[in-house]
């Protein structure tokens, strides 16, 4: 950990997508600017593992051709080498078994599957933010097996299941997005992350790994600075929390009022979990199967080795994941058997040709659900908390842009140039 001053004009907490996005744009707009990280490595949930020569993100992570990810990466000159994801045929898990989708549709089926699909980037998405996109599909999608797959889709757009509340302008829009075409970052997320750390310190970034926030200070409704787990006192006219609003919540406790806007935003997240499956594959005994959606349960496969190589050796890489809502799931054991049980429908004899498995349960992956009831808006409206002078959030429960990594580098962008008086 290295902090040079006791005063900057700018303290970000936390060094993943978004503090180090935030903290950039904060820099180049003429500020000093410390960015704190309590682990000893950046990157957060967007880090990459090296397992036994294979490359591991935290599940299985893409972005989207024309998406606010890339848009803020190729403005900061840290747009990542790309593989196109490749769907081929569309197969499904049904009762447990493996189907080919299209032949389980009869004709009629199939040609309203095809018009629904082909005729996603023409509904204008904003005006049915405010329904659910059950209540959508009830109205616009006649067979129910049709709907079945439908679902199926929005539940990987919006990783999310819960499409009684789910909103549907929001999961249409992240399809829309998709439908532009699906990105694997070449050499996993972490070599977005060591790229945006490169230019943070480009940029004049401070960072002080293992730093830990343990207190967001602030006196008559104004920031004055953090107090470190370790007890030093740094002053800072504004601070930019990269964190989810619990934490959020959490570092303002010990330090007198609260905000009334942040516990309202913490009380309106919902966040969402998933566990994932990664293996990397010796060899694929079915290389045509890189695309399979669960039918009638919260299932996801994806082999994005089919796009980029991500092993020392050239095994293929491979997520199997199911979603849970807003429960982390309480029995991650049989969780993982079924995931193995539906891994091995897809490619029977995949344990024989497994070099590397990691299980990761009960993953974070948003902070906040997308519903109807808000518009499909994120819980707070902007970075800025308006009870407390020189307070900004960001992430991916900030902001009304995109889901997950757009919405979190989208409020972190706009957070920086708002602490540097630049907005």
């Amino acid at each position: 950990m290295t902090i040079e001053h006791q005063f900057y004009d700018i303290a970000v907490i936390g060094g993943g997508l978004t503090g180090l996005t935030a903290a950039i744009y904060a820099a180049r707009a003429g500020r000093s600017v410390v960015l704190l990280e309590k682990d000893s490595r950046l990157g957060g949930m967007a880090q990459t593992a090296k397992i036994g020569g294979a490359l591991f993100n935290y599940g299985p992570r893409a972005m989207y051709e024309g998406s606010a990810v890339l848009r803020i990466l190729e403005e900061l000159g840290c747009k990542p080498s790309l593989g196109n994801g490749t769907k081929n045929a569309m197969y499904g898990i049904l009762d447990g078994r493996l189907i080919h989708a299209t032949e389980e549709l009869n004709l009629e089926e199939q040609t309203e599957w095809s018009t629904l699909m082909g005729g996603l980037n023409e509904i204008e998405a904003s005006p049915i933010r405010s329904i659910s996109i059950q209540e959508w599909a009830l109205q616009h999608v006649r067979s129910d097996r049709v709907r079945q797959f439908f679902y199926a889709m929005c539940r990987q757009w919006a990783y999310d299941d819960d499409m009684e509340q789910l909103s549907a302008g929001y999961v249409l829009e992240q399809g829309q997005l998709a439908s532009q075409g699906v990105r694997y970052v070449l050499g996993g997320w972490q070599t977005v992350i060591d790229s945006l750390q490169r230019e943070a310190v480009r940029a004049g970034v401070v960072i002080a790994a293992g730093a830990e926030a343990a207190q967001i200070l602030h006196e008559q409704g104004a920031v004055t600075g953090i107090l470190l787990s370790e007890g030093t006192l740094l002053k800072a006219s504004s601070v930019i929390a990269a964190a989810g609003p619990d934490a959020v919540s959490r570092w303002l406790g010990g330090s007198g009022s609260h905000s009334h806007s942040l516990e309202a935003w913490k009380e309106q997240a919902q966040p969402l979990y998933v566990s994932c499956l990664d293996v990397a594959l010796k060899r694929v005994p079915h290389p045509d199967r890189a695309f399979v959606l669960g039918l009638d349960e919260p299932f996801y496969y994806s082999n994005h080795s089919a796009a980029i190589p991500l092993t020392e050796d050239g095994s293929q890489v491979i997520h199997v994941m199911t979603y849970h809502g807003f429960s982390p799931s309480r029995h991650p054991e049989e969780i993982q058997m079924r995931l193995k049980e539906r891994l091995e429908a897809i490619q029977p004899g995949w344990e024989q040709e497994a070099a590397v498995i990691r299980f990761s349960p009960n993953l974070l992956a948003a902070h906040a659900s997308r519903t109807a009831l808000r518009n499909g808006d994120a819980p707070a409206p902007g970075p800025a908390v308006p009870e407390i002078q020189g307070l900004y959030v960001a992430g991916d429960w900030v902001g009304r842009e995109g889901r997950l990594a757009d919405t979190a580098m989208t409020s972190a962008k706009l957070a920086g140039l708002q602490a540097a008086g630049r907005d």
